[in-house]
């Protein structure tokens, strides 16, 4: 579950700002008790209100249900951004929280390895030649790499 803001629009211009708590499995947004209770009132003197959230810095459009809560619309699921920063093909962007974490370890792990492999390959070298030279800056290039990607897979969580 994930805290999100939610807005509602109406037509006539009135506008409500809220926060509501966005379930992650059924892809539902739960508003709070307080905004229910005045779209309940309003549903009879008013038409019916244009529902937007903000869902990973992405705003998203949400369809109303029977039970009171929100569904995020087909339209804005399928259209939703990845998660700002770095990319390689969208590597891993449906993927759970814990996925991340654990895809951003390994990421850091093989980042750390190319590093110590970088120094260990410029201390053992005693002719520096062409493709000694190559080996140890692709070895840095990975090291950067993996470390980028690994943020980005965390998140910053």
């Amino acid at each position: 579950m994930e805290i999100v803001d939610i807005f509602v629009e109406y037509p006539s211009g009135m506008s409500i700002a809220d926060r509501a708590t966005f379930i992650h499995q059924l892809e539902t947004v739960a508003p709070s008790e307080r905004l229910a209770a005045i779209l309940r009132e309003l549903a009879a003197s008013e038409a019916p209100p244009a529902v937007t959230a903000v869902i990973g810095g992405v705003s998203v459009r949400l369809d109303a249900r029977l039970d009171g809560t929100f569904s995020v619309s087909r339209e804005s699921a399928s259209s939703k951004k990845s998660r700002s920063g770095f990319r390689l093909f969208n590597l891993g962007h449906s993927w759970s929280k814990d996925q991340r974490q654990q895809f951003g370890r390994f990421a850091h792990t093989l980042s750390a390895a190319s590093a110590a492999g970088a120094i260990g390959y410029g201390h053992s070298t005693t002719v520096w030649t062409l493709a000694a030279a190559f080996n140890v800056s692709a070895l840095v290039v990975l090291f950067v790499l993996l470390f980028f990607i690994g943020m980005d897979s965390m998140n910053g969580e």
